[in-house]
């Protein structure tokens, strides 16, 4: 329980070596591009919402991004589950100095279509972020400029957030397609290439590499996990960081479980 206590407050507070791969990344897939590109100037994913998991406290989210070469600017289209319903917009999490913008919030559906797009314009040294629901049109964006000049290169497919494996989706699967790279203005998709990794084991979730246009993540939501003697509070504690912090309805869970305080004893 103390172990347990301890890694739950540390992932509250700042730390100046964090970077991604971030806590809570479960299974992902980083790309390596050819060799002499200066930059992504473009990508695009698509990927159908999960199944409807059984409503709860959990919180967790497939998504795609990139980060310079230093893994401390992520840009990002989510697909989060709050607890009782989908959510899609897209992100920018700085690590240094620390900041975090969210575009507005949208709704969507099991079952529904998700066009993401991160794409750079030069004149303005920025990346434009979206995130569509195909079938609706419905959409959120934002524009990020890059600190500092720094260049993206590297890409990424990700599950995040860790739970006991009954509360993630039942389809057990969501695949990314239609996967679109462009490095420095022509189509290098072809060119990635794509490795599956794992950061933090849980519910057996693997990313696998189908083709250049087309990669999955998967899990068992009848495995054990190590996770699965923690208390509710322990495992909103736990995943309260990047992303989470700045859903309204999270905060207002963060602090109620404050004034409730962490239990000392599993």
């Amino acid at each position: 329980a103390d172990m347990v206590l301890a890694i739950a407050l540390a992932l509250l507070l700042p730390s100046v070596a964090a970077q991604d791969p971030a806590p809570g990344w479960m299974a992902y897939a980083v790309g390596s591009l050819p060799e002499g590109v200066d930059r992504i100037t473009k990508l695009t994913m698509k990927w159908k919402v999960g199944e409807e998991p059984s409503h709860s406290r959990a919180f967790f989210s497939p998504w795609f991004g990139m980060d310079p070469s230093d893994n401390l600017n992520l840009i990002q289209p989510v697909n989060p589950w709050l607890g009782s319903q989908w959510a899609m917009y897209t992100e920018y999490f700085q690590w240094s100095p620390e900041h975090n913008s969210n575009s507005r919030q949208q709704s969507v559906e099991a079952g529904q279509t998700l066009a993401g797009s991160l794409v750079y314009d030069e004149s303005t040294d920025s990346y434009e972020l979206s995130q569509t629901v195909v079938e609706t049109g419905v959409s959120s964006s934002q524009t990020v400029k890059c600190q500092s000049g720094k260049k993206y290169t590297v890409p990424y497919v990700v599950y995040e957030k860790t739970f006991p494996c009954q509360y993630y989706p039942p389809d057990e699967k969501v695949t990314f397609t239609d996967i679109y790279v462009e490095c420095d203005g022509k189509d290098c998709t072809d060119d990635v290439k794509w490795e599956p990794m794992v950061k933090d084991a849980n519910c057996n979730m693997q990313a696998n590499i189908e083709d250049s246009k087309t990669i999955s993540i998967t899990w068992d939501t009848s495995a054990a996990s190590k996770y699965d003697n923690f208390s509710e509070n322990e495992l909103f504690q736990l995943n309260f960081h990047g992303w989470a912090t700045k859903v309204p309805a999270l905060r207002y869970q963060f602090s109620q479980t404050e004034k409730e305080g962490l239990p000392q004893e599993l």
